[in-house]
């Protein structure tokens, strides 16, 4: 595994030193100035996207703790987003973090649970985003219509990666992992303790699907609102460069990028797909391949900036965690109900 993350490191610079020779470094840090503080216009604007996406993870906690404040919560989110970014974990490291950091207010069972399911809503609302933005933008746009079914078929499959990732929750994914980690006897994960708290989240998962499809539907939607933010910002750095930036052209830079994205998701720091999508898809709306590499550097840096709150944030709850001492995770009780066939049971 190291040797393929080296592997994709050394082309992502041989692609990088390739553009720079191509189109010039000069060009390129043109642009970039061109941009200067409106650069933090959009490390502003993000943080409504971040607002977004942590009240999309917020409404899928059923009987939310009162003493866990909206705050914490978005700490957790952006310290996960923060380990997704800079590790090729395919968002499973990210998730767990986020439901560790909030584990002395909210049950490790009911976090994991949760987590889950709002990264299942992420996926749904980004492609709520991009459907809407081929179907209202791609007509009006004649130099992609070749284009189309490419693009058709990596819908299709972000369609068909959210679909498996559901039929996986259904098939009681913690207890199975729980499995695997006590026939390798990692630490203290093979526990019976383990195994309760595995069987709660499965449990919780199930549940919710099945009695909080409204939920899921409000998460979905602050999703697709945070996914929405992006054209804005694309928007914006169009301006700041000086190139006229027209709304179908905002719109479907953002989507095919985040195509793009989707395919490579195992790449750590969205290496490559991040300026060269950019550049390769606004050479074809007809502006520089230059604009496009420059307008990916820049929000690299606004990602850096993120990541870098994100992981400060980690690195003051883990000091913070020392210092008061391990305490035990809240019980489940009272979190959710699960009915079952005689009675029903509190988890």
């Amino acid at each position: 595994m190291r040797r393929l993350q080296t592997l994709i490191l050394l082309l992502a610079l041989c692609f990088y030193v390739w553009f720079l020779h191509r189109f010039g470094l000069s060009t390129v840090l043109s642009y970039i100035r061109l941009a200067g503080w409106g650069l933090a216009l959009t490390i502003a604007l993000e943080a409504i996207a971040r607002v977004a996406n942590t009240l999309g993870w917020r409404v899928t906690i059923m009987d939310y703790p009162r003493d866990l404040g909206f705050g914490e919560l978005f700490v957790a989110r952006i310290s996960g987003e923060a380990i997704d970014y800079v590790t090729p974990s395919a968002q499973l490291g990210g998730q767990f973090v986020m439901a560790i950091i909030v584990r002395r207010k909210l049950a490790m069972a009911v976090g994991l649970a949760t987590v889950i399911v709002a990264s299942l809503a992420e996926a749904v609302g980004q492609i709520g985003f991009i459907s809407g933005a081929l179907m209202t933008a791609l007509p009006f746009e004649a130099r992609l219509h070749h284009l189309l079914w490419p693009m058709m078929g990596g819908l299709a499959i972000a369609i068909g990666l959210a679909a498996a990732f559901f039929v996986v929750q259904m098939k009681h994914p913690f207890s199975l992992l729980w499995k695997a980690a006590a026939k390798l006897h990692v630490g203290h994960l093979g526990d019976p303790e383990v195994k309760a708290a595995a069987d709660e989240a499965d449990a919780l998962l199930v549940d919710f699907y099945r009695r909080h499809r409204g939920r899921f539907a409000l998460s979905c939607l602050c999703y697709l609102f945070a996914w929405s933010m992006g054209p804005v910002e694309i928007y914006i750095l169009l301006t700041l460069t000086h190139q006229p930036p027209t709304i179908v052209t905002v719109v479907l830079v953002e989507a095919l990028g985040l195509l793009i994205e989707r395919a490579t998701f195992l790449i750590p720091a969205k290496l490559v797909s991040q300026e060269g999508g950019k550049a390769l898809i606004l050479s074809l709306l007809g502006y520089p391949a230059g604009v496009g590499f420059a307008i990916g550097v820049l929000r690299r840096i606004k990602e850096m900036v993120w990541v870098f709150f994100g992981l400060s944030a980690l690195a003051a709850h883990r000091m913070f965690t020392e210092r008061a001492g391990a305490e035990p995770a809240r019980p489940t009780r009272n979190v959710i109900e699960v009915p079952r066939a005689h009675g029903g049971q509190s988890l």
